[in-house]
């Protein structure tokens, strides 16, 4: 059978601000759209450290807006939190719109209550909703102010939430995409160096794996290719002092432009595997799984796309490899380099985070995001290479291997 034929989608469906000091522009977006009770939602670790102080400063002063605050924001946010506490609060108040203020699991939280939006429906009730097929009911809209250069989370319409069961799973609709993402980089200065670092990999992971789906097209492949000379150039000066406002800012741009490719060609294996390794045994940060796991799945799909690999590894080194010259584990050994230069997942290796080849392993295969990976036809395959539940086997042994080569 062939390829299924997709159309080639462009455009940006959101009003985008980017730079330093562009969170000023809140109270004139308020007073545009006529949003006057808006519910902040805002991570509390920066509450506490006064990073969200800006935040609510502007929203004190904008003309006749009152706000409530929430707060509560979990690593890997979830069904039951957004149920029982988020969403009866946005009620009661009878909000206009959702502020999120924070990394991903903050603006996740904030996608969590608008796709429910003025109902009593559960979170997961829309997972598998078609992306484009309306919403029945009024959801919220959102501000995103991403305080992290890693999910992307602002401008795509992804949200990553926890069932009742733990398992992480994706929602994807249009109405969770953010009307408006204030990509501020000043709210990047306060980054701890781990966090930076896992949040930084997770990024160039998103560019990476959007570039090289078979779903990318024109649009996106030059958002991809973009980001990764940016985050390329920038990742590691990035990561040592994020205050510096030249870094921040490239990281910021290329943490948004591979957004935005994920969010139409989607992503890759890596981030198939790194969904059971944020949960039981592991917990695992998202980003630290990301880069633990990258290599292995660049040495694996080399076979599909070496010359897009190619082409990424001269944008990120600002080299001009020729195809002649180009051997898939240059990226592979760049990027192993990247794990141990950022102290990738604590310097550890995946059996020093929990893993095994026996019970582990058969524990993570069972993992939902698994599901239907055999009954993938290769026609409607997104990855550069076809990678069945033998293959996705093999890549968690493959990561493991590596994980202890790095240390």
């Amino acid at each position: 059978m062939a390829r299924v034929k997709n159309h080639l989608q462009f455009g940006i469906m959101q009003k985008l601000y980017q730079g330093s000091g562009c969170i000023s522009v809140l109270p004139q977006i308020l007073k545009k759209e006529g949003w006057k009770r808006v519910m902040l939602i805002a991570d509390p670790g920066l509450y506490q450290a006064g990073v969200i102080k800006p935040v609510e400063d502007l929203l004190e002063s904008a003309e006749n807006v009152e706000y409530i605050l929430f707060k509560n924001i979990r690593p890997n946010p979830e069904a039951v939190t957004i149920e029982t506490e988020a969403l009866p609060a946005a009620h009661e108040f009878k909000a206009d719109v959702l502020l999120a203020v924070g990394g991903g699991s903050t603006i996740d939280t904030a996608k969590g209550v608008a796709i429910v939006g003025d109902t009593d429906a559960h979170v997961m009730d829309f997972s598998g909703w078609p992306p484009s097929k309306p919403i029945p009911h009024k959801t919220y809209p959102i501000i995103a102010v991403p305080t992290t250069a890693g999910t992307g989370s602002e401008v795509c319409r992804n949200a990553v939430i926890c069932d009742r069961d733990g398992f992480k799973l994706v929602l994807m609709h249009d109405s969770i995409l953010p009307a408006y993402a204030l990509m501020d980089p000043d709210f990047l200065a306060g980054l701890p160096f781990p966090i930076a670092a896992a949040t930084a990999m997770d990024a160039f992971t998103h560019a990476l794996e959007s570039y090289t789906n078979m779903n990318a097209n024109d649009f996106t492949e030059m958002f991809s290719l973009r980001a990764l000379e940016l985050i390329g150039e920038a990742i590691r000066p990035f990561v040592a002092n994020p205050a510096v406002d030249k870094w921040a800012d490239m990281m910021s741009r290329g943490c948004t432009y591979a957004g935005f490719s994920l969010g139409i060609a989607s992503i890759g294996q890596d981030h198939v595997i790194t969904h059971p390794m944020s949960e039981e045994p592991f917990h695992m940060p998202h980003g630290d799984a990301c880069g633990m796991v990258l290599p292995a799945v660049v040495e694996w799909n080399g076979l599909g796309c070496r010359e897009k690999y190619r082409r990424a590894y001269n944008a990120i080194t600002k080299k001009n490899i020729s195809e002649e010259d180009f051997d898939v584990q240059m990226l592979v050994d760049w990027v192993a380099e990247l794990n141990r230069d950022l102290h990738i997942a604590g310097d550890k290796s995946f059996e020093d985070w929990g893993y095994n080849d026996g019970e582990v392993l058969q524990l993570m295969l069972k993992h939902p995001i698994f599901n239907n990976k055999d009954a993938t036809p290769n026609a409607a395959c997104s990855y550069p290479r076809v990678t069945r539940m033998k293959d996705f086997e093999y890549l968690i042994r493959l990561t493991n291997e590596y994980s202890k080569r790095e240390r």
